[in-house]
């Protein structure tokens, strides 16, 4: 049977990916948005109202 340190240290690897995994479809998913926007001629004026709050202007 597996200890609690290797259950613990599979599970913060585990949440590791989790977080790669998450930061790599957001990137993918801007890459799409990005692309039917040029494809359809949608500019950032046109999405501005649905969109939602992100950024902010530095």
């Amino acid at each position: 049977m597996k200890s609690y340190d290797e259950f613990k240290a599979e599970m913060e690897a585990i949440q590791q990916q989790m977080v790669e995994v998450k930061k790599n479809e957001r990137a993918n998913a801007l890459i799409v948005v990005k692309r039917l926007c040029e494809e359809l001629g949608f500019t950032a004026g046109m999405l501005k109202g649905s969109l939602a709050k992100g950024r902010g202007k530095k």
